[in-house]
């Protein structure tokens, strides 16, 4: 058996797809224990003044928004501009040539994240959250694993294209040719 082959940078492909395993196994098993052992809407204290668990059917976007509207085909159309969206990312992955190690692991993030959430949607019509962090009466709208695999992937994503930014920027420039 041929080992699986190194991205540029010595990421493996090995090591991304077992990344999109996990955190996608991860985020539709919290989903389910989170829709079998909580009651909707009702909390359960996790570290007082910051984190509870709550259970939430978000049929809206992300953060909720849409949740309130009601329209035909709303799942369908949500799961499609999911899908598209994942599509997107799926084909920047493809074709953006070396990637570093932190946009391998951020990109695979984001595509797991993805689709752990659409799959929520053609299963069950909407997405299972059950985190809720907040400070006082600031409340961050309730979120899964797999948003957290899509923030902190976008997050890898601008964290390394900055830094390459800066090293582009320390890099000495070529002295202009005479002639």
């Amino acid at each position: 058996m041929s080992a699986a082959p190194d991205l540029p940078y010595g990421v493996r492909t090995k090591t991304l797809a077992i990344l999109f395993a996990v955190v996608l196994a991860a985020d539709q098993a919290t989903k389910i224990a989170a829709a079998r052992w909580l009651d909707a809407y009702e909390p359960v204290g996790v570290i007082p003044g910051f984190l509870q668990l709550v259970l939430v059917h978000n049929t809206g976007m992300a953060f909720g928004l849409l949740n309130d509207i009601a329209f035909a085909g709303k799942a369908w159309i949500l799961t499609g501009v999911s899908a598209a969206l994942l599509a997107l990312i799926a084909w920047f992955a493809a074709r953006a040539g070396p990637l570093s190690p932190l946009t391998g692991i951020g990109l695979t993030g984001m595509l797991a994240g993805a689709l752990g959430n659409i799959v929520d949607r053609l299963a069950r019509g909407h997405v299972v959250d059950f985190l809720d962090a907040y400070l006082g009466s600031a409340h961050w709208p309730t979120f899964n694993l797999a948003d957290s695999a899509i923030c902190v992937g976008a997050g890898l994503l601008l964290y390394d294209s900055v830094r390459e930014v800066r090293r582009a920027a320390r890099r000495p420039t070529p002295e202009p040719a005479e002639g």
